[in-house]
């Protein structure tokens, strides 16, 4: 059903400081992330939406293809739009908004890449080292030290990350990387605040630099262990009851 526009949030013209296109796509994803149009739901007219969002439509057709594409919703010629279940069938479209706008990348979308690291680094990092174990040992080589600001610390961090996806060739990891290091930069800056998780990470990419340099059964383990402490961590300052 269509929802009756008052119990929309963001249905209010507002001045926009995003170009036209911009600000229509942060208002149309945020009301479905804040559950002011459920799964299942039949979007206004185009011509009545348009007009609530002071907006054009071409404007609003082209941001509505576009989230169609990316499966926040259902074009059907001759019939209403329809909302999509975007946490069950969305993809990789659906997760880079998430991560760009501000304020919708919450703290369960975090814990749930946090866990899905756990599973699948440890794997791809081996394959990177069998690949090429000499430029990942001059990365390791380069680790900072624990007085390094908490910014620049989380660069090399994600850096060294970055480079273990990139040189296990796995072209859907390399992809959902690119989109998730904004999201890093922004939430491992306060991350590594605390200097007791940058003591902890420098213990690690030693163990880890020895490892490779000694050809050691422990490489995964390594990686696995300290994969699944950051998730630890972060249940733990989130509050997390798992």
């Amino acid at each position: 059903m269509v929802r009756p526009l008052t119990r929309i949030k963001f249905m209010e013209k507002q001045e926009k400081l995003l170009k036209p296109a911009q600000f229509t796509e942060q208002k149309l994803i945020t009301a479905i992330v804040n559950g002011d149009w459920k799964a299942g739901d039949k979007l206004p007219p185009e011509r009545e939406l348009a007009d609530i969002l002071g907006v054009t439509r071409p404007t609003l057709r082209e941001v509505l293809q576009r989230l169609s594409r990316d499966g926040w919703i259902t074009i059907k010629h001759g019939r209403p739009t329809i909302v999509n279940d975007y946490k069950n069938n969305g993809g990789l479209g659906v997760l880079k908004s998430l991560i760009n706008y501000e304020g919708l990348t919450s703290a369960t979308l975090i814990h749930d890449w946090l866990e899905f690291r756990v599973l699948v680094m440890p794997t791809l990092a081996i394959k990177a080292i069998k690949s090429n174990a000499n430029e990942i040992l001059i990365m390791l080589n380069n680790a900072p030290e624990i007085s390094v600001d908490s910014r620049l610390f989380s660069i090399y961090d994600w850096d060294l990350q970055m480079l273990l996806i990139k040189m296990s060739n796995n072209s859907i990891a390399i992809m959902l990387y690119n989109d998730l290091t904004e999201i890093y930069h922004k939430k491992g800056a306060m991350f590594f605040a605390d200097k007791q998780i940058k003591s902890k990470s420098i213990d690690y990419y030693m163990k880890l630099k020895e490892a490779i340099e000694n050809n050691s059964k422990d490489i995964v383990s390594i990686i696995e262990q300290t994969m699944q402490n950051s998730l630890e961590i972060w249940e733990r300052v989130n509050h997390y009851n798992t």
